[in-house]
């Protein structure tokens, strides 16, 4: 009677460790036994079993976001010794604290610098309506934001004297982008591609800078308006990692495909 009870209850234990983490469902696994040279593999079910995971967030794993890095939230299984899950928690915004005076200086871009209050990036601020050189037309006649309009290849040029020397920034576009509520225009679908292809290009000091936001307008924070009209975002496309100097200082905004936004302003933001 007592070998009895034992072979039991090692079968609801061996029962009870089926169970782990590895998610809700059926679980099975198949056993493959294959005979000499020539002959057939053949396959059985081992065992079927319906579990649930439990998870819990560990708070002492948790990486609180800040406006100058990510942050994340770990889940532990506490029914078994799996890998933990982790999600990834988006940068927060910046916290810019006022403006300087506009920096202005007879035949070049006009621009102001900020500073987060929190992080201390700082940013130079590049009027976009103050290009220096435009091959191409306008496309927004009012003369509010530039839209590069039809030939591709259009462009605008900036130009001014760096204030100080910066090792790497990342660059980003503040505007807004023309699509309908209705969403009749495909536009809110697109971002800085058009396709596989950027539509847009920024060359700083003559390299080009990469382009790594693949977000649609609307993954930007971007709302449609009655009449076309996006809200302003501000839009990072990506990281320079070329060290600009200090004094002279170039940078070409081109127009490669459609989709093109309405820009007021273009960012530069170091450390």
């Amino acid at each position: 009677m007592k070998v009895s009870k034992i072979l039991m209850t090692a079968a609801m234990l061996g029962s009870m460790m089926l169970a782990s983490c590895g998610g809700e469902g059926e679980q099975q696994s198949d056993a493959a036994e294959t005979s000499v040279a020539g002959s057939k593999a053949s396959s059985s079910k081992v065992s079927s079993s319906k579990f649930s995971a439990v998870w819990s967030k560990d708070a002492s794993l948790h990486v609180e976001p800040t406006c100058d890095a990510e942050g994340k939230d770990v889940e532990v299984c506490i029914n078994s010794s799996v890998p933990n899950k982790e999600t990834i928690l988006p940068k927060k915004a910046h916290t810019w604290g006022t403006r300087s005076e506009k920096h202005t200086e007879e035949g070049k871009t006009g621009y102001w610098t900020v500073e987060c209050s929190v992080c201390h990036t700082k940013a130079i601020i590049i009027d976009a309506l103050g290009f220096t050189k435009m091959e191409g037309t306008n496309k927004d006649t009012s003369g509010a934001t530039v839209k590069l309009d039809k030939p591709n290849g259009s462009y605008v040029e900036y130009e001014f004297n760096m204030p100080e020397a910066i090792s790497s920034c990342t660059v980003a576009l503040y505007g807004w982008v023309d699509y309908w509520k209705d969403g009749n225009n495909n536009n809110d679908q697109r971002g800085f591609f058009n396709g596989s292809d950027p539509n847009v290009g920024v060359n700083i000091n003559g390299t080009d800078l990469t382009i790594t936001n693949t977000k649609s307008y609307e993954g930007m924070g971007m709302t449609a308006g009655e009449n076309g009209n996006g809200s302003f975002t501000l839009c990072e496309m990506g990281a320079f990692t070329t060290a600009i100097p200090a004094g002279a200082f170039k940078l070409t905004y081109t127009r490669l495909a459609s989709y093109n936004l309405n820009i007021t302003e273009i960012w530069l933001m170091y450390k």
